[in-house]
């Protein structure tokens, strides 16, 4: 095999994880299998209506070594208050919680007598 041949085998490898969004009256949920990647290895920004995802991770020798890239950005509504976005990581499993704003939360409005 050439050298260019192996350089390009260990090339980074985009990876577009499988991902569920779904939403209820508190907000946006997501969640992305990202199989064999730590915390310390994902960025997670929100800017603009734009949530994008970026996570890495080196893969074994025994696997053809080299780095696969998981990234997806999503359109997130603008009544999503940004402030208090979270995220956390578990067996692999990335779960970003968006919530909307309180001003964008239905509410009950109290009827007065009289």
């Amino acid at each position: 095999m050439s050298q260019i041949a192996k350089q390009t085998d260990r090339a980074a490898r985009v990876v577009h994880p499988p991902v569920d969004v779904f939403e209820n009256e508190d907000g946006l949920f997501v969640r992305a299998d990202l199989p064999g990647v730590k915390d310390a290895d994902l960025d997670i920004q929100i800017d603009n209506g734009l949530l994008t995802v970026l996570g890495t991770r080196t893969l074994p020798e025994w696997r053809g070594g080299g780095t696969l890239e998981y990234r997806r950005r999503f359109h997130v509504p603008k009544d999503t208050d940004n402030e208090k976005v979270t995220a956390h990581i578990d067996r692999g499993v990335l779960s970003i919680t968006l919530p909307k704003s309180e001003a964008a939360r239905p509410r009950t409005i109290p009827i007065s007598r009289g």
